[in-house]
């Protein structure tokens, strides 16, 4: 009976690490034939580029010096051309003259004038232009294409690897355990396999390192594998952000006793390579995009910029007072006329809704090009925002019971609303089959308690406000008093809110398998002109 049940037991092992080879195998698989995909679109990019570099070369000398670059194309078109015969069989391809018969210019920028040249269906190709501007522009694209496809390639080696190796580790403990030598036999189909034989990855690799050598290092290996391969900074999280933080606080109390906030200005536009231009222009580029929506393609900086601002209303408000205030140089009299002023009260609720109005646009822009309806219920949760600050405004400026009750009652819906869209859809919490009561199943943080914590504190700091609209005074506080320690609390909750949604997009990414970015190809390559002839 014991070596009947052991043998059931074995059987039942030997099943679930056969699903588990064969998942590993098909995923793999699946993953090689799309980068195979992804070289032959590659391919084509180049000969194409090569191609336009050596027109525009003629076009630019009349006495035939470009005969050398045109025969250095035609030998990479012949040496890509049989390259991909050996990978995908008797595939005709057209010579690099031919290929610029079926070509255009992608127009990948992000400009309003190309939003709404796609809202209009107006195609955002144009026709090839051999000019140095569009060269470089080619080179650039091209550039981080093959950088990314070679990280890609990179990585599913290294999953080869991995799970090669820790099939081998299964089956050796396997017999350490049982006391047999199955794991050579086990292993023998594990090489066998496509995950263990192929090397299709491997000859791409090489093939991506010759090109990106030739074409964009001028022949330097050590240069062109440093920009293929980058070397990891090793970097101490804990003391850059205790350097960072505390070096921000200094400068900050440092640069209000010498120039305030016309100095952080000043830093932030200035134009000079210091002080992390970068960081500063990607944050006024953000702001920008918050701005101008729904004009430019949303993406998670934008929309995290913009989730932000819209905690930050209370801060937009206290700025439009202070230009009020010393501005209309009511500080000289020590008195205050900005919130009897008509004007000031109408700027007042148009600073309000500003962000709730771009986090609403970035919806529609986002529904619009993915199609996907939760964009439109997200659209639809800042609507009712926009409709709850508007009554509460209008009751704060009129104290009728009218505003009162339509300010707590869309109040009380878009808390609601934001509150569930917060747990459910921000963080991915509350999940009821998760095997992680009421959370989800991927938890980056040991303790479960964090969770539920967070998640009874942003309840609790989302209805905070109740006590500014329904007049009640829980503490003995002045109103501003009031106003100034909700937007405190406010910041406070968007604080926690940013660490569990950052959480939830790492996981989502993970899930997703979105471990690459989305390089546009420059040129667009017309397949059914390859067809009709």
């Amino acid at each position: 009976m014991a070596s009947d049940e052991g043998g059931e037991y074995e059987l039942v092992y030997f099943r679930r690490l056969d699903d588990e080879f064969n998942k590993v195998n098909r995923f793999y698989k699946c993953k090689v034939e799309e980068v195979l995909k992804e070289a032959d679109s590659l391919t084509k990019q180049m000969d194409e580029a090569i191609e336009e570099g050596s027109m525009s070369h003629e076009q630019s000398s009349s006495d035939g010096s470009s005969s050398h670059d045109e025969d250095d194309a035609e030998k990479e078109e012949e040496k890509t051309k049989n390259q991909s015969n050996n990978n995908n069989g008797n595939v005709v391809r057209l010579s690099p003259l031919e290929v610029l018969d079926h070509v255009k210019m992608n127009n990948t920028s992000e400009t309003p004038r190309s939003t709404i040249k796609g809202f209009l269906k107006v195609p955002r190709h144009t026709e090839l232009k051999f000019t140095r501007e569009n060269l470089r522009k080619v080179e650039e694209r091209l550039k981080r294409a093959f950088v990314e496809f070679y990280q890609k390639l990179r990585l599913l080696k290294s999953y080869s690897f991995l799970n090669t190796l820790a099939f081998s580790k299964i089956m050796k403990k396997y017999d350490k355990i049982t006391s047999r030598s199955a794991s050579a036999a086990y292993m023998r189909m594990v090489d066998n396999s496509y995950l263990g034989s192929s090397d299709d990855v491997t000859r791409l690799m090489e093939r991506v390192e010759a090109t990106f050598i030739k074409h964009f290092s001028n022949a330097n290996r050590s240069k062109g594998m440093s920009i293929l391969r980058p070397k990891a900074k090793r970097e101490r999280h804990r003391t850059t952000f205790t350097m960072g933080f505390f070096s921000g606080c200094a400068a900050a109390l440092f640069i209000a006793l010498i120039g305030s906030l016309q100095l952080l200005l000043v830093m932030l536009f200035l134009p000079f390579n210091i002080l992390y231009r970068s960081s500063r222009f990607f944050l006024l580029t953000c702001i920008f995009h918050c701005i101008a929506a729904p004009l430019y393609k949303v993406t998670l900086p934008d929309f995290f910029l913009g989730d932000q601002l819209t905690s930050q209303v209370q801060a937009i408000r206290s700025l439009e007072f202070y230009v009020c205030y010393y501005g209309w140089g009511d500080f000289r009299r020590r008195e205050n006329t900005c919130t009897s002023s008509g004007l000031f009260n109408t700027f007042n609720f148009i600073v309000a809704v500003i962000p709730f109005v771009a986090r609403l646009l970035q919806c529609l822009r986002r529904l619009f090009e993915e199609k996907d309806p939760m964009q439109g219920l997200n659209g639809l949760k800042y609507f009712v925002t926009i409709v709850a600050v508007t009554m509460r405004t209008a009751y704060v400026l009129d104290k009728g019971f009218t505003w009162l009750v339509l300010a707590w009652v869309f109040s009380a819906i878009a808390a609601i609303g934001s509150t569930y869209w917060d747990l459910v859809f921000d963080w991915g919490l509350l999940q009821r089959h998760s095997k992680n009561w009421w959370l989800r199943d991927k938890l980056l943080v040991p303790s479960k308690r964090v969770y539920y914590l967070a998640m009874v504190l942003n309840v609790l700091l989302r209805f905070a406000w109740l006590q500014t609209v329904l007049g009640y005074n829980l503490v003995p506080l002045h109103k501003q008093t009031t106003v100034a320690i909700v937007a405190s609390l406010e910041i406070i909750r968007r604080g926690i809110w940013n660490f569990f949604r950052l959480e939830n997009e790492h996981l989502n990414n993970v899930g997703k398998y979105r471990a690459f970015k989305s390089v546009p190809l420059p040129f667009n390559y017309d397949e059914d002109g390859d067809k009709d002839e």
